[in-house]
């Protein structure tokens, strides 16, 4: 009867093992994944500011300088 109570808490104590080990690989794999969809995203914006700058940025100091440039320069001047 001993014998065999010792063997089910071992094999009780192993299949709790192997289950711990399956959910941290499980939660490796899930974070590993959110990091990599967060560089991404982050990748991503960046890339959008850059494109914007560089086109934009000759349309916005054109803008800049024919409206409220002009206006500091008549204040100024006048």
């Amino acid at each position: 009867m001993r014998k065999s109570r010792g063997t089910q808490m071992v094999e009780e104590s192993l299949l709790l093992a192997v289950s711990l080990m399956a959910l941290m690989i499980i939660l490796s794999m899930i974070s590993g994944f959110l990091t990599t969809v967060k560089q991404a995203y982050e990748n991503s914006q960046n890339s959008l500011d850059k494109f914007l700058v560089e086109v934009f940025r000759d349309d916005l100091d054109t803008l800049w300088n024919s409206t409220i440039g002009q206006l500091y320069g008549n204040n100024q001047g006048g």
